[in-house]
């Protein structure tokens, strides 16, 4: 029997068990269904190949990775610092361990390196560049990428599971994989699940085998296969770039990879190493993307600080807009008088089920954190807490000034530019000063290095105190600038972006 039918059977075999498991399993399907996409991508391959499709399915399985890893490595490559800071949260030793936490110092380069193969090997796919050493790739990072998810998401149950028993967790879970940013947080309210996480890489690792196992029939694109491939292509990152996240650049950016990818073709002299000198560029125009990103800001900004955003509006509760919100309830641990026998029950069935009148049951104890009974509305910004010297929140205040503000960010005084940059700064918050508009910063750092650093640069402005993750929220750069109008942001800039007061002035200020 073929390879190909062999995997086509196994694929098929695969979809079947899934689809029981659906059916049958109340918490496999996910809210958003990416477990029946996952399934549908073992069927329709796994079908096509027993079926002797074996071109079909090969065609099928390059549109949809090439597609999904172009889009994931731009949203990464949009933002590697916010990429970075979530590969900080794996490389937590009490996360993946101690042998993990060795590149915790390397996130930021890792997430721009990581971010730039993954658009590099979606473009290939798409192409059919290198076949063999890029499914070997792709393959590798599937697995890499689905044991971490998996890996996430066990650790996330065995937390509940330790709070439902009231026992002790001493791992850190990270909740939140990162996959898409904050890209999909900022279109459809929230990002995907460790499960959720876990079953997309599930489903790329099956269309991945599919190229992997077809390698050798893989060659540059003819005329036939772009005729095909590249109209799929463009329709996937139109639904998943440009209708779900509402972003076209990644569009645009496939049409000028493509436009390169037929330029070179036409260069007689390069035939030989085509290949090479198209990953060659398409390198370049990647990571000039993405170095320009990090050194300036996000071209797109999803998060709930991006200019025009009110902050006040995104604080407002879910009964405040009318909405069904999350509901949450306390756990209980119960001990039974007579027996002794102990258990947990959450704070809805204890009222739903009257226990309270079981008098064999006593609530010994309440654990300290509550857990999500039902999802829904929750604030994109939980809370906006600025604390000055004196102790006092004033993160209220800054909402509602009806003046413009600038504020100055610094999440890390330490890490913060020298320089040009606290030197401009402190030049444009004297000036704005002079016009009568106030200035104030905010850092995690503590006292004495924030007065070293005020001193060294002369900035007359108060620097209060907030968390560092809500700082690194607000703006990508350390320092960077934020005006402010009771509660709207109205321009962000990153501190190699510092405009002249004077230009500040004409643009927002009349």
């Amino acid at each position: 029997m073929p390879k190909s039918k062999v995997l086509g059977l196994g694929l098929s075999l695969i979809a079947i068990i899934m689809l029981i498991l659906g059916f049958i399993s109340e918490t496999a399907v996910d809210e958003f269904n990416i477990f029946w996409m996952a399934m549908g991508m073992a069927l329709v391959s796994g079908v096509l190949l027993v079926m002797g499709k074996v071109k079909a399915a090969v065609l099928f399985s390059r549109i949809i990775v090439g597609g999904v890893f172009v889009v994931s490595g731009l949203i990464k490559a949009n933002d590697t610092m916010g990429f970075g800071f979530k590969l900080e949260e794996y490389f937590d030793e009490n996360a993946l361990g101690s042998f993990w936490a060795h590149f915790h110092d390397y996130s930021l380069g890792l997430a721009i390196f990581i971010a730039g193969i993954e658009v590099l090997l979606g473009l290939a796919v798409l192409y059919g560049a290198k076949a063999r050493l890029v499914s070997i790739t792709l393959l590798g990072m599937t697995v890499f990428f689905g044991w971490l998810t998996l890996f996430t998401a066990q650790c996330n149950d065995a937390q509940m599971a330790a709070m439902a028993a009231g026992e002790a967790f001493d791992k850190v879970c990270v909740t939140d994989c990162g996959c898409f940013g904050d890209a999909l947080r900022g279109s459809v309210g929230r990002s995907l699940t460790p499960w959720e996480s876990f079953y997309k890489d599930l489903g790329l690792f099956f269309l991945t085998l599919v190229i992997l196992f077809q390698s050798k029939t893989i060659t540059i694109n003819t005329k036939s296969d772009d005729m095909v491939i590249l109209p799929g292509a463009l329709v996937v990152l139109l639904g998943f770039g440009g209708w779900l996240f509402g972003w076209m650049f990644p569009t645009w950016f496939f049409i000028v990879s493509t436009l390169i990818y037929f330029g070179l073709k036409q260069v007689s002299s390069i035939q030989k190493f085509y290949e090479w000198v198209l990953a060659g560029a398409l390198a370049i125009l990647t990571y000039t993307f993405a170095f320009y990103t990090y050194t300036h800001l996000p071209i797109k900004d999803y998060r709930p600080y991006a200019t025009g955003k009110d902050i006040n509006d995104q604080m407002k509760s879910a009964e405040e807009l009318g909405l069904e919100p999350t509901v949450y309830a306390n756990v209980y641990k119960m001990k039974n008088a007579k027996t002794g026998e102990m258990m947990t029950m959450n704070s809805q069935d204890y009222l739903a089920q009257k226990f309270w009148e079981n008098k064999d049951w006593a609530i010994e104890s309440t654990l300290p954190d509550p857990i999500v009974i039902t999802r829904g509305y929750e604030p994109p910004i939980a809370t906006f807490t600025v604390t000055d010297e004196n102790g006092s929140d004033i993160g209220y205040d800054i909402l509602h000034e009806t003046e413009y503000t600038f504020m100055v960010v610094m999440y890390d005084i330490e890490k913060a530019a020298h320089g040009n940059i606290p030197t401009e700064l402190s030049a444009l918050t004297k000036q704005a000063e002079s016009a009568g508009i106030s200035s104030f910063g905010v850092s995690s750092s503590p006292y004495e290095t924030v007065e070293e650093y005020k001193h060294e640069y002369q900035l007359a402005f108060p620097i209060y105190t907030a968390d560092e993750i809500f700082l690194k929220t607000i703006v990508r750069s350390n320092p960077g600038l934020v005006l402010l109008k009771e509660g709207k942001v109205m321009g962000k800039w990153h501190g190699n972006d510092l405009p002249s007061f004077d230009e500040i002035s004409a643009t927002y200020l009349n």
